[in-house]
Order: C-alpha cells, then sequence, then structure tokens
C-alpha cells in the first residue's frame, strides 16, 4: 500500500493533511480486520469500515485535539496520529467530561462518544487491543438516555405545500438546471436518499424501467430504493436534457451556456446542497437535504408504513435511528390504540 501521504506531518502544529485519497482510505479499510499498516491512521482505517469517511476523520480530529488538551497524553503526537487502542483508561473518562462540557447537545455528544466506541470496538476485534481495556473505555464515554422530544423531532420536516410549491417553480422554468434540480429534489424528499448518496449516482444505477435505484450507502452498503412515479417522471426528464449516456446521474451544468457541462463530471455534495438552498428560499429557515430526507421518512410513516420497512429504504442500520424521524404525537398514538377490541362486558 502506498502511504507516502502520511509522511511529514507538522507535529509541532499539530494539523493533518486536508485530504487523504478515498483509494489510500479504502485500502487501509479492506485491511482494517488484520494488524493495520503503522503508516496508517489507525482510527480513521477502522472507523471509516463503519460510517462515512469524511464524517469519521472530522470527529475524530477534534476527539483528539480534546485529548490532548485533558494533559492525559505523554507526549503530544499529532492529531492524526492519536493511537486510540493505547491510550490510558483514565484519558477516556476524561475525554467523556470533555465532551459534556464542549457540546451542549446530547445527540451530538453521544455522536462524538460513538465516534471512538467504534474505534475502540474495532481495534478489540483486530487483536490491537485487549478485551479488558476495550471494556474499560467503552464504559467511561457510555452515550447518555436521551427522551423523545416531539416538538424537537417535528422540526426540519417541510409541509407538502412548501414541497409542491418548490416543485410547481421548478416545472415553470424551462432551463435544464430547473430539471435537473427537480430530478435532485425527487431523490432527496421522494426516495429519501442523503446527499452523498445522491450525488454518487452513475446512470448504471437505475434499471432499464427507471422504477429501482441501487444505492450506495454508508459504509458501502447496497440497498435497492423502489421509486415513486413522481421520482420517476422528474429522472426520466432530466435525462432528456442529460441524455443516456455512461457517467454521473446528475451533473454539474454550464455557467455560460444552457447545457450540461460535462456528463463525465459528478455533481458535489456542496453543490447539492446550494441547490436545495435554492429551490426553498422562500422558507423561513435555511432547508438543507437531510430536511428533504427526514420530510421522506416522515411522510412514509404518516402514510401507515412500517417503521421496518421504512429503516431499509432509507438505509438505516437499525429501526431505533428511523424512529428518531417519526413526528407524529400522541394523537397519532391514540387513534391507533382506537383500533384494538378489547371484550370487556
Amino acid at each position: 500500500m502506498d502511504i507516502e501521504v502520511y509522511e511529514g506531518l507538522d507535529r509541532e502544529s499539530l494539523t493533518a493533511p486536508a485530504h487523504v485519497p478515498a483509494a489510500v482510505v479504502r485500502a487501509a479499510v479492506d485491511d482494517a480486520r488484520s494488524p493495520v499498516p503503522t503508516g496508517v491512521h489507525r482510527s480513521v482505517a477502522l472507523a471509516v469500515a463503519r460510517g462515512s469517511e469524511k464524517t469519521a476523520r472530522l470527529r475524530l480530529e477534534r476527539l483528539a485535539r480534546v485529548v490532548m488538551s485533558t494533559g492525559q497524553v505523554d507526549s503530544p503526537v499529532a492529531v492524526w496520529s492519536t493511537d486510540w487502542s493505547t491510550l490510558p483508561s483514565a484519558a477516556y473518562e476524561a475525554l467523556d467530561r470533555s465532551i459534556g462540557a464542549t457540546w451542549g447537545a446530547p445527540s451530538t455528544r453521544n455522536a462524538m462518544r460513538d465516534s471512538v466506541r467504534a474505534v475502540v470496538r474495532a481495534c478489540r476485534d483486530a487483536g490491537l487491543m485487549t478485551h479488558d481495556r476495550a471494556t474499560v473505555a467503552l464504559s467511561a464515554l457510555r452515550p447518555e438516555k436521551i427522551g423523545r422530544d416531539e416538538e424537537k423531532q417535528a422540526r426540519g420536516h417541510l409541509g407538502r405545500e412548501a414541497v409542491k410549491a418548490a416543485f410547481a417553480a421548478m416545472a415553470a422554468d424551462e432551463s435544464p438546471t430547473a430539471r435537473r434540480d427537480a430530478a435532485l429534489i425527487a431523490l432527496l424528499v421522494g426516495a429519501g436518499l442523503r446527499r452523498e448518496e445522491a450525488a454518487a449516482l452513475d446512470l448504471a444505477d437505475l434499471d432499464s424501467g427507471r422504477e429501482t435505484l441501487v444505492v450506495t450507502g454508508k459504509g458501502a452498503v447496497v440497498r435497492s430504493v423502489p421509486l415513486a412515479p413522481g421520482v420517476r417522471r422528474a429522472i426520466v426528464a432530466w435525462l432528456e436534457v442529460r441524455c443516456d449516456e455512461p457517467g454521473p446521474l446528475l451533473t454539474p451544468m454550464s455557467k455560460t451556456v444552457p447545457r450540461v457541462a460535462e456528463t463525465g463530471r459528478r455533481l458535489s455534495v456542496n453543490a447539492v446542497a446550494a441547490a436545495v438552498k435554492r429551490r426553498f428560499a422562500g422558507e423561513d429557515a435555511t432547508v438543507r437535504p437531510h430536511d428533504l430526507r427526514r420530510t421522506f421518512v416522515g411522510d412514509l410513516l404518516d402514510a401507515g408504513a412500517d417503521l421496518s420497512s421504512v429503516s431499509k429504504i432509507v438505509g438505516h442500520t437499525s429501526p431505533s435511528t428511523t424512529a428518531g424521524y417519526d413526528r407524529r404525537g400522541i394523537e397519532a398514538r391514540r387513534a391507533a390504540v382506537e383500533k384494538l377490541s378489547v371484550p370487556f362486558v
């Protein structure tokens, strides 16, 4: 494996390379179940196998800085080289206290803890950490119990009228960009895709009938997503502009002439966010791609779809994650109970 990109770290300023090539990270992940090459950042190699590369790297880098600030590490090693498998137990306990003091939202604190817990479990499974030491670390970073906040869960969901208005505005716009954005919005709010998943789509991921989409989600897990009629129509309308050449499904548009820039170029995740913000500019709060995914889940659950099926469609590993998107309140639960027949006489 070529690991030259990990050499030359600035250990004085504790900085890391701004970007690690995906090919190198994937190679490290492939080798994560055996002793990890010493030149590769062990935390990333193991954690990426369990989730998003970008998210894992950013969280672990921030947490490594927190570890150093606690004074529990003997030497100020570079952030990018922090070896989580050899930290003393006191470092994990200090890290947990610092997480509580640094991040205000319980869900964010738990996400930070989960990032390190994933690394600890992977180190244990790969034989890089004893079972006893891993147990101590996992206990120190035990997640907080978070109660269900129904008002908070209702936030981030778009109303039907807002979505309808956005599609109407794009339909009135005859530009190729509007067609592309309509297909993008349809995939987010009508198929529940993450913005990274939408940007990574290729034309080949669509079946011949344009009825099913093959999506590669977190952890390189592949799932099949059925497409609603409206989503299919939006994609077909976009393909009339894009044409049927192989390559990325969603492409950038030329800034000088009304046409597709290059079918071989891929729409970036930042461009996805910008398109969503632009198409929902009339809303009170900034609309983000994940709000559309949240709306998709809420709409399916409101329509009576079962939690397990919705979880599989959106690529959640656990239905409990999907339940966090459920915006239904006490009235929905009361209506469900009313359907029961208790034979009391």
